[in-house]
């Protein structure tokens, strides 16, 4: 029941919901002002009315307690769905975007916070000196540490990507999370290995995208929960959204692309090659195992995928989405190269003996038969490309330089979507816009050719009238 209290010239109604899961009292308040020149009777009467409404909405609202801060509920949010409901890799992006809302909002308590907070948080967003990450840049000794192998050595002791360490040792910043832990490994303090700094270069607007549907996903959980009664995030503009073409390669670059690549070490060069004869995604790539592949009826089914963050390491998980765990038919000429990588690795694995790190029996795997770390591959072909003379492109333009000579070629839109694995044909339509303009434009450039000889046969049969008319 509703209790009412004199404060100021109004009055405070307060709701109780029992207590939440710390054991505190569950309250929730209102304030209510009498209008001038109202009688005592009236003032009664009225403020008996507001305390049952208040009460009525907040137990149809099932509100919570609206008391708690963003910082507090985000952890609550992290804890209670995303650790138990979303996969690893996209709870870590949750997880390391809130740490960067939580410095510019996470003192605020849920029932004040308001779209006005959050726009001036995006602002400030886009100003230096606001990003929560501290980079760490190794000292001299860090790479006298490193001989022969320990890279490898330290990849396994730590989880993090050889392409890390590597960067380390040349002078790159690295994760501050990663300087630690390397430093752990190798047993010497942190201080003796590394330099900190803080990163303060501005936020671009991708990501200040990304944070804006975090705190979007956030606060509409604490509506679904019964924190607030509605999300504060739905009424700000999200940051703009810069039109950019996915990158992909052209048929000509594309031939060249495999013509540089049969050159390279048959390791490298298979899994590039593949991928772009299949378009998987690099998770689904580093996850297939022999099983999946079904040689004779050029087929391949993606049921896991490989994935690495800072948190878990190397890990194995289930696709993306339900569309994205789909059959797939291979070209024969992608066949014909997993059997020739199959030789390879069949004559390592002999080589190797009990040396060989065989798991799941995957089928791309490291030169010691144990699943590929996802950032060697990317960083084998950002090398490659830079001294290939080809247009700078990533591994995941080789998904899209798959399905743009697709679209290219004339094939459908839904085909094109279910071979990608897109959970909505409107994600491969919008992704691919650009793409089907200019297949478009092509196909009017083809029936163009016809022009002078329909107007030509126009003016043959106008002329053929005027002589018998």
């Amino acid at each position: 029941m509703a209790t009412i209290k004199k404060q100021g010239r109004g009055y405070k109604i307060t709701v109780s919901q029992g207590y939440d899961i710390n054991g505190r009292q569950i309250r929730t308040h209102m304030t209510w002002v009498p209008d001038p020149g109202m009688t005592p009777r009236q003032i009664e009467k009225e403020l008996n009315r507001q305390a049952v409404l208040f009460e009525e909405q907040v137990l149809a609202a099932g509100v919570k307690n609206g008391n708690i801060r963003l910082v507090d509920f985000s952890e609550l949010f992290l804890r209670e769905h995303a650790k138990l409901n979303l996969k690893k890799k996209t709870a870590y992006e949750y997880r390391k975007r809130l740490e960067t809302i939580n410095q510019g909002l996470g003192h605020i308590k849920l029932q004040d916070l308001r779209p006005g907070h959050i726009a001036s948080f995006y602002a400030n967003m886009r100003e230096k000196g606001m990003r929560v990450r501290t980079v760490a840049v190794a000292k001299d000794g860090f790479a006298k540490l490193l001989v022969h192998g320990s890279m490898t050595s330290l990849h396994r002791q730590t989880g993090i990507s050889v392409n890390t360490i590597r960067r380390a040792r040349d002078g790159s910043p690295i994760d501050k999370s990663n300087a630690i832990a390397l430093s752990e490994a190798l047993e010497t303090p942190v201080e003796d290995l590394f330099t900190f700094h803080r990163d303060m270069s501005p936020l671009s607007d991708g990501t200040l995208r990304a944070i804006h549907r975090t705190l979007s996903a956030v606060l509409g959980r604490a509506v679904k929960w019964g924190y607030i009664r509605d999300n504060p995030a739905a009424r700000v503009e999200m940051p703009s959204k810069k039109t950019r073409e996915a990158p992909y390669l052209d048929e000509k670059d594309a031939q060249r692309l495999l013509e540089l690549l049969v050159s390279e070490p048959i390791q490298w060069s298979s899994p590039i090659i593949f991928d772009l004869l299949s378009g998987l995604r690099r998770s689904e790539l580093l996850g297939l195992r022999w099983e999946d592949v079904d040689i004779d009826s050029q087929m391949i089914h993606v049921r896991q995928t490989q994935n690495y963050t800072p948190d878990d390491g190397c890990y194995t998980d289930t696709p993306k989405s339900i569309e994205s765990n789909r059959p797939l038919r291979i070209a024969k000429s992608g066949m014909l190269l997993l059997c020739e990588y199959q030789r390879w690795q069949d004559a390592q694995r002999e080589k190797l003996g009990d040396a060989w790190e065989d798991e799941d029996d995957r089928v791309f795997t490291n030169d010691f038969g144990a699943p590929r770390h996802p950032d060697s591959l990317t960083k084998w072909f950002t090398d490659f490309i830079k001294r290939s003379g080809l247009p700078k492109v990533t591994i995941h333009s080789l998904r899209h330089t798959y399905a743009s000579l697709m679209i290219f070629d004339g094939v459908n839109i839904v085909t094109v979507s279910h071979r990608l694995g897109h959970a909505q044909t409107s994600t491969t339509t919008n992704i691919y816009a650009h793409v089907i303009a200019s297949a478009e434009a092509m196909a009017d450039e083809t029936f163009d050719r016809f022009e002078k000889a329909v107007l030509l046969n126009k003016h043959q049969i106008n002329t053929k009238r005027r002589k018998t008319g």
